[in-house]
């Protein structure tokens, strides 16, 4: 465990993190671990311009409400009033704020940082963030009940070019990201867009805090044993929750998966049965088992994905609940089960 991603009181160490020699950086952590609170704090005591973004315009248009701020418990702590002003539509401008005659607090200055929405990105595209240094995208792994959107993926990676822009074609370093969220979802937009989720997993299976890419340009960060995790356990709420996917995902960093990769197949021991978008289905030939994996070889009979579903998805789905798929990664698991 990387013990410098915490501070000495246990909160997650921004200033540490984002020293990462990498543009991207996604941070996945228990509840009220210092994410959110610590990256707006960081912002706030370096006079970093940054973006605030949320997955969708409602989240977005929330937050700028005084009552579901996020500067809320900094300004309880700090003594610091910063309040949002609408700009357009669909964003917003956080300000530095001052009490007028009247007593009503009113902007101060410039923004200090903006708000928007990856579903809104797209209508924003004559908004100048050159003067931002710092993306910081908050939950963007979505809770299980929230509706996904549209080519989530390549919308994180539409919204960035949008305001990044030009920057490195000047000179100027890239804009840096940090992505916060809790543990809910291995398989989440994002991690499956990028082709990292088997790394991830790899990370969480073996105690991993801290994996870092250079070549690809991106830190993944997973709060493992984090002393406030460890702390809220005696809370309320998590004594009545013990045992359950919440408890795990809010205090032990847990994405809920069972999964470890196939190694160590024979595939002579088995035959082709399919293929179906890009991944090829094997069918042992003594025992009813099957193996999938990216590598496909000739003999399976290519299936379109509607097919698949109307004739081969319950199969695979019925072998996988009797422990009797085995996958090459996680991705490949996920995708059969899901397509």
């Amino acid at each position: 465990m990387d013990n410098k991603i915490y501070l000495s009181n246990g909160y997650l160490n921004i200033e540490y993190i984002l020293k990462f020699p990498v543009p991207f950086i996604f941070c996945v952590g228990g509840r009220g671990t210092g994410k959110t609170y610590g990256a707006l704090k960081y912002c706030l005591e370096t006079d970093t311009r940054f973006l605030y973004m949320r997955r969708t315009q409602a989240q977005a248009d929330l937050i700028n409400r005084p009552e579901f701020t996020p500067f809320k418990a900094i300004c309880a702590d700090t003594g610091e009033n910063i309040l949002s002003v609408p700009i357009t539509k669909y964003n917003a401008g956080f300000y530095k704020g001052v009490k007028n005659d009247e007593g009503k607090l009113t902007p101060n200055g410039a923004p200090i940082g903006y708000t928007l929405a990856l579903s809104t990105v797209s209508n924003l595209r004559g908004f100048d963030a050159n003067d931002c240094d710092l993306l910081i995208y908050d939950e963007f792994i979505p809770e299980k009940h929230e509706r996904p959107l549209k080519e989530e993926g390549a919308a994180f990676a539409n919204a960035y070019e949008t305001i990044n822009r030009n920057r490195e074609l000047k000179g100027k370093l890239p804009l840096k990201v940090l992505c916060l969220a809790n543990a809910n979802n291995i398989m989440n937009p994002i991690f499956t867009y990028l082709k990292i989720v088997d790394k991830v997993n790899a990370m969480y299976k073996r105690g991993q805090s801290v994996t870092i890419n250079e070549k690809r340009g991106y830190a993944v960060v997973l709060l493992v044993n984090s002393p406030i995790s460890e702390q809220k356990k005696e809370t309320a709420i998590y004594k009545l929750t013990k045992g359950t996917e919440f408890y795990s995902m809010s205090t032990e960093n847990d994405f809920n998966i069972d999964f470890t990769p196939a190694v160590a197949i024979n595939i002579i021991e088995y035959v082709p049965l399919i293929t179906v978008d890009g991944i090829a289905i094997y069918k042992h030939k003594t025992y009813p088992l099957l193996y999938a994996t990216s590598h496909i070889s000739g003999g399976a009979k290519s299936v379109d994905v509607r097919l698949y579903r109307k004739k081969y998805r319950a199969y695979i789905i019925d072998a996988d609940t009797k422990g009797l798929l085995q996958c090459e990664t996680l991705l490949i698991r996920e995708k059969l089960l899901t397509i």
